[in-house]
């Protein structure tokens, strides 16, 4: 599988910078740089605003049903990773479907470099979450079926994920999965269109960001946004590079995806 190479940083706190000069200044900043940086008060600059409309092999009629498409593959890939993570760990048959109910998994492997205390919140984070990645995959299949669209359909092959005998290790694997899910919907927020689609996208998007945070706090981790191999910032603020999130382009993300193509 493909190593996520993290670069941690400092994270400095802006909002009560925004405060003191103000929410206007702020906003006009955002809209106009240069000018705000003339007036002596640089508050943030959007920077890097992606170009690329490529989502290989992605089918959709239109942009809107290629992004719809394009989060179900992942999805679909993720809540698949979830399943299989979440049987391991429960010392079930890899294979095993993911239960209606998942509060009849128990935990049975070791918990590796986690305390006892931590091993118990991050098989429960493990649990509520493959819960809420299938929600995901089944409400975007839905979606594009009600606009008349062809969801696109899970791997061939299946997936597959190097998770390790541990708890540790597995939800290292995992919590890798989820920060390649935040970084991708920022990356293709620029092609989303209407306001039904983009409060969804930007509903499972803080979804995602609340996993991986998450999962970084069991593993010991800084919460994040902290900034990987390959990303990309949005928004430049003078004060540091990890107050905002990152994003990856649908190509990047999609090569990554494949790693986990049985």
């Amino acid at each position: 599988m493909t190593h996520f190479d993290d670069t941690p940083s400092p994270r400095r706190a802006f909002l009560t910078r925004v405060a003191a000069v103000g929410a206007g200044a702020a906003a006009y900043s955002l809209l106009a740089p240069h000018a705000a940086r003339a007036s002596g008060k640089p508050i943030l600059e959007l920077v890097n605003v992606p170009d690329n409309e490529n989502f290989p092999g992605i089918p959709g009629r239109d942009k809107t049903e290629q992004v719809l498409n394009y989060a179900l593959s992942l999805e679909t890939l993720e809540a698949d990773l979830y399943r299989q993570a979440l049987n391991l760990a429960s010392g079930k048959p890899l294979d095993t479907p993911l239960a209606a109910d998942v509060s009849g998994y128990a935990l049975s492997v070791p918990a590796g470099a986690l305390s006892a205390q931590m091993a118990q919140v991050g098989f429960t984070f493990l649990s509520d979450f493959a819960g809420a990645e299938a929600a995901h995959r089944d409400f975007l299949r839905s979606a594009i079926q009600a606009r008349g669209g062809e969801p696109v359909g899970p791997n061939p092959g299946g997936y597959r994920a190097d998770f390790g005998s541990d708890l540790h290790s597995i939800l290292t694997v995992i919590r890798a999965v989820e920060e390649k899910g935040v970084r991708a919907y920022l990356g293709a927020a620029q092609f989303i269109n209407g306001f039904d689609i983009t409060q969804t996208a930007a509903s499972i998007y803080s979804t995602e960001c609340r996993h991986s945070a998450a999962l970084n706090y069991v593993l010991g981790m800084d919460p994040g946004p902290t900034r990987q191999r390959l990303d990309s910032p949005a928004v430049f603020h003078e004060n540091g590079v990890n107050n905002f999130e990152h994003w990856q382009t649908p190509e990047q993300i999609l090569e990554v995806a494949k790693t986990f193509y049985a």
